[in-house]
């Protein structure tokens, strides 16, 4: 990286870790988009492989609410993040209206937990490009590229996609499917991360 992080960036980047982890054992009440009227089958942008979304999203977890998304801090970080309370808490969301989103993982117990990071366009650091959600039968991943007429127009933007099948990572390589091909990366704490780090190109 260009400069050593800040103390609120490492905190920030240790409490995604431990989020994730203390989220394993906990079930999925209820997942929520914010929509225009107009948005059709769940997308602002016509995507037939995922959801393809311009604000963050709100998850409901064993009675707590957390929004996911594109919530940036400090000076270098870019990239996903999920933080406790609404994603108006957050985000600008003007007159677009919270709407149930009928994911198949609803109703399920985390099973799993993974942040999948990859290489900042601004600096030799990494950033969480995907954080993934796995239960007995279902998964939900949330990333950080933009997709346009079926094809990545950025890696990293300020938008999220949201993909709950195969076909839909394969496409993208996302996830374990960008592992080695896609420059994803997967870390168990900090202190890894920050090992590896040390040696980006």
């Amino acid at each position: 990286m260009t400069e050593p992080w800040t103390t609120e960036e490492t905190n920030e980047y240790d409490k995604l870790f431990r989020t994730c982890q203390t989220l394993v054992g906990q079930k999925i009440e209820r997942v929520i988009f914010y929509l225009d009227e107009d948005d059709i089958d769940f997308n602002e942008q016509p995507n037939a492989y995922v959801k393809s979304l311009l604000n963050a999203i709100e998850i409901k977890i064993s009675g707590q609410t957390y929004c996911l998304g594109n919530l940036f801090f400090g000076k270098n970080y870019n990239g996903l993040n999920i933080l406790v309370g609404k994603t108006t808490d957050f985000e600008n969301v003007e007159d677009k209206k919270p709407v149930v989103y009928p994911s198949e993982i609803v109703g399920q117990q985390i099973t799993n937990t993974a942040i999948y990071w990859t290489k900042s366009n601004w600096g030799k650091y990494f950033v969480p490009q995907e954080i993934e959600f796995r239960t007995e039968n279902s998964f939900l991943i949330c990333s950080a590229i933009e997709v346009n007429n079926g094809e990545v127009n950025c890696p990293l933007t300020d938008e999220i996609l949201i993909a709950e099948n195969d076909l839909g990572l394969k496409k993208f390589q996302l996830g374990e499917y960008g592992i080695g091909t896609n420059e994803r990366y997967v870390f168990d704490s900090l202190d890894e991360l920050t090992k590896k780090e040390i040696n980006i190109s």
